[in-house]
């Protein structure tokens, strides 16, 4: 169901991209795929699946913490834009689609608090990928130069701010991951400037 939505939710996106007259499609896939050359394209899934299979079920829950963690940007964002633009068919849009993550979202929250609560092993590994490997959605693969006006954008002024902070509490609620600042610092690290709590 997941991978469903997901395409259309990309379908939606290359459909406003085109009516702007932006790259979108089969020509901005390829772009982002050539982007992300032989590291990006097989050297990082391989890694990934040789990483879940030395930690074993306790990788698990980093995959599942990730994901609650991108969702939840995912989400806020699309509500963030709602709120910038106050555009009325973009907004039917994004709530449609928020409506659809908040499904995805609830099943890697429950995964993640649950299999958290089960492990102090799991907490560590996935304390320490966070920490040292998480990255704003999408910043990977987009040049940076994007990313950063994106964030900006987003985050910027004090409605940004808030969102920053939701994000950070949402994480320090999850067991053994309190006090990253998680989103805080990843965007610093994209020069947005974020008010501390």
């Amino acid at each position: 169901m997941w991978n469903f939505e997901e395409y259309w939710h990309g379908d939606v996106i290359d459909r406003i991209l085109a009516v702007h007259a932006e790259v979108n499609g089969l020509p901005r896939h390829r772009s982002v795929r050539l982007a992300q050359g032989f590291r990006g394209n097989v050297v990082a899934p391989i890694s990934q699946c040789l990483t879940a299979a030395v930690l074993g079920e306790d990788f698990i829950a980093t995959h599942m913490t990730w994901g609650a963690v991108n969702e939840w940007s995912a989400h806020a964002a699309y509500g963030r834009l709602i709120e910038l633009e106050q555009h009325a068919t973009l907004t039917t849009i994004l709530q449609r689609i928020q409506q659809q993550e908040s499904r995805h979202l609830a099943f890697y929250m429950s995964e993640a608090r649950e299999r958290l609560e089960k492990s102090r092993k799991a907490q560590r590994i996935t304390r320490f990928a966070l920490r040292r490997f998480w990255a704003p959605v999408g910043s990977t693969i987009t040049p940076k130069s994007e990313t950063r006006f994106v964030l900006n954008h987003l985050l910027g002024g004090e409605g940004g701010n808030k969102m920053v902070q939701m994000l950070d509490s949402k994480v320090d609620k999850l067991p053994g991951q309190q006090g990253l600042s998680l989103v805080t610092k990843a965007v610093r690290a994209f020069g947005v400037r974020v008010a501390t709590a």
